[in-house]
């Protein structure tokens, strides 16, 4: 039986902040510092504060990577990936995280 709800973000809701910001041919990779979070089994909201601009002349269509130690492609809605054209700049965005699928999805 499917519960018809479950608890998520017990202890409040996790932030991160980005400590880098690279562009390769590939993609734009944020850089961020290992968190005890994303090491075990986690579903559930998480802000991440962007510290840092896509240089300019980055390529809109580019897709959007975060790394903590291990790459992790971020996506949208239907599952496309976030591109540089979604990024509107340096701020707090809010995203949903399920380890077990390795999602990492932008909310709104």
């Amino acid at each position: 039986m499917i519960p018809a709800y479950f608890r998520a973000n017990i202890g409040g809701i996790p932030r991160i902040e980005s400590t880098g910001v690279a562009v390769s041919a590939d993609n734009v990779t944020f850089s961020f510092r290992s968190h005890d979070f994303l090491k075990q089994a986690f579903n559930g909201l998480v802000l991440v504060r962007l510290n840092q601009a896509i240089p300019t002349g980055a390529t809109a269509t580019l897709p959007i990577i975060f790394n903590s130690g291990t790459p992790i492609a971020v996506t949208t809605y239907n599952d496309e990936p976030l591109t540089v054209a979604g990024v509107a700049g340096t701020g707090v965005y809010l995203f949903y995280y399920d380890s077990a699928s390795a999602t990492l999805q932008l909310i709104g």
